[in-house]
């Protein structure tokens, strides 16, 4: 076992009781994981192409989620103005008045 971080014994019993949870694989796992990090370090350099695909691509998608909200924005507000066309009665101190666009 590693040395604690900490004296508490909240901590330590904390510890004894993660350990089950904690996920360590198994020889075979690791060895696939190294070779597909390896294979993916070695492999062909993007071209330029593809590096404009992988900013582009969010870009765009975030460019689509901002027009998308801002025509429903535009929409719901249309609606909106609709109902401020009516007048608007308030009485104050006995007598009421008409308040409008």
């Amino acid at each position: 076992m590693g040395v604690a971080m900490s004296d508490d014994r909240f901590f330590d019993q904390l510890r004894r009781d993660a350990r089950p949870l904690r996920y360590e694989p198994d020889a075979v796992r690791v060895q696939r994981l190294e070779a597909a990090v390896r294979e993916r370090v070695a492999g062909e350099p993007a071209t330029v192409a593809q590096l404009l695909a992988m900013w582009f691509r969010p870009l765009a998608a975030s460019l689509a989620a901002l027009a998308l909200a801002a025509a429903l924005a535009v929409g719901f507000s249309g609606r909106n103005n609709d109902f401020s066309m009516e007048p608007v009665e308030v009485s104050v101190a006995g007598g009421s008045y008409s308040v409008a666009d």
